[in-house]
């Protein structure tokens, strides 16, 4: 992911959009070749099918694009950019459920409402689809709706993911997780060592469970330990693979 530097370290992705939405996945069924690496769960007919039927929207960075408990008549594909699911509880403190990056796919709902507020990190462009016309297409092509079940259940995975990063006990450990977690959003290069941080302290701290305080003090050990070196707020580079894989690793 490459994100404009002018925005807080956080801008829109300079992927092409233009062949409509697009899913990717790790599949539940074993495929040849394919590992445990996400793949592109969409032929090109059913992308085209679905930018038919979507409503492009470019959002400003921290624009909403729902509120919790608002009508939901849409499901969102993201084209680019970051966005955050989350709740406010009634003791006034939030709680960051997910961020959702390039090709994810949001909108829970329930009972006809929307579960969690969802805002944008970054610039961000989106596909939104009519929840009606979604259900028609899927009564068309039964392997699409497999796709978008494919990616529900994915979804799901690092939803479990989540609540192994904040059962955790040490600070140190969740940063790591989550910097391990970022670094897997970027396309793989050898030797890559740098993280593209697009959130704020504030929100690391909502998602992890922590306070705001523990979330730089445990930063700082990092880069006195020699793990990571933070260039920044939102840049950090690996400097010690071993012990920085070893450390996200030890749950």
């Amino acid at each position: 992911m490459t994100y404009d530097a002018d925005n807080g370290g956080g801008g829109l992705e300079r992927d092409s959009t233009r062949n409509g939405p697009s899913l990717r996945a790790v599949p539940f069924l074993k495929l040849a070749g394919s590992g445990s690496a996400p793949i592109e769960l969409l032929s090109e007919t059913q992308r085209q099918q679905l930018l038919q039927r979507a409503s492009v929207r470019v959002l400003a960075a921290r624009t909403f694009v729902y509120r919790a408990g608002s009508p939901a008549d849409s499901v969102f594909i993201i084209g680019n950019g970051v966005v955050k699911s989350f709740r406010d509880l009634p003791s006034g403190r939030r709680r960051i459920v997910t961020f959702l990056f390039a090709r994810d796919l949001f909108g829970l709902a329930e009972a006809g409402r929307y579960v969690n507020s969802v805002q944008t990190i970054t610039p961000t462009r989106i596909f939104q689809l009519d929840v009606h016309a979604l259900t028609e297409l899927f009564r068309r092509d039964s392997e699409l709706e497999l796709q978008f079940l494919c990616k529900t259940v994915h979804v799901l995975r690092e939803a479990q993911h989540h609540n192994i990063i904040v059962g955790r006990r040490d600070a140190v450990g969740r940063i790591a997780m989550l910097l391990r977690l970022l670094e897997k959003q970027r396309a793989p290069t050898r030797g890559h060592s740098d993280v593209l941080i697009p959130m704020t302290r504030t929100d690391i701290a909502n998602y992890l469970g922590l306070s705001l305080e523990a979330v730089v003090r445990g930063s700082r050990r990092l880069g006195r330990q020699g793990i990571v070196e933070f260039i920044g707020r939102h840049h950090a580079r690996i400097v010690d693979r071993q012990r920085f894989e070893a450390l996200a690793s030890n749950v």
